[in-house]
């Protein structure tokens, strides 16, 4: 399995090499690597031509405070930070080269064993992040009906607290308690902060 040098887009996923007869019969290891260096390490893994897997979990990110683009991402995190799966494709390659690729730090060992995964357990872990990734805003955002919010900074009435009513990817419908009256405001969901 060859991928270019560059590492991964965080908007796609990178599928483990389905097990075929000659793969079957070789545990997938786990590595431990360096913070916030999972994709470095993952195309390194991969320019040895170990067979790599990073689980990549879909989530909503809202911007920095002073970040030009205020708009809520869709972002593709590691599901289990600081680790990914891999396997030697061959057997003449030694598993232990992988221990001292950049990104590493190390292959995870309980005792003296190098921790192995199940095969089916790598199969439901892609068959969840497929799942996620195909989910819809409504599906992952936290902003659901009844959910209690205070407005943020980024709106001049920052600090009041409200139900929401409605909530799509562009604009969340928020009850308000205004001066003893309810009162429906449309908002941004970067302007909310769940309470």
């Amino acid at each position: 399995m060859r991928q270019s040098k560059h590492p991964v887009p965080e908007n796609t996923t990178t599928q483990p090499v389905q097990p075929e007869h000659k793969t079957a019969r070789f545990p997938w290891y786990v590595a431990y690597t360096k913070p916030r260096q999972e994709e470095f390490a993952l195309s390194q893994l991969l320019q040895q031509d170990f067979n790599a897997y990073l689980p990549r979990y879909k989530i909503l990110k809202k911007p920095a405070k002073n970040a030009l683009n205020q708009e809520i991402q869709v972002v593709h995190e590691p599901m289990f930070p600081r680790y990914l799966f891999l396997q030697q494709p061959r057997q003449e390659q030694a598993i232990n080269k992988a221990q001292h690729t950049r990104g590493i730090v190390t292959l995870v060992r309980f005792g003296v064993e190098l921790a192995t995964m199940p095969a089916d357990l790598i199969a439901a872990i892609q068959e969840f992040e497929q799942h996620r990734n195909q989910a819809s805003f409504n599906d992952i955002s936290p902003l659901k009906p009844g959910t209690k919010v205070t407005l943020n900074h980024n709106t001049p009435l920052q600090g009041l607290e409200g139900l929401v009513q409605t909530a799509s990817s562009k604009r969340v419908v928020v009850l308000l308690n205004i001066l003893g009256k309810p009162k429906t405001i449309k908002l941004e969901p970067n302007q909310l902060d769940i309470i």
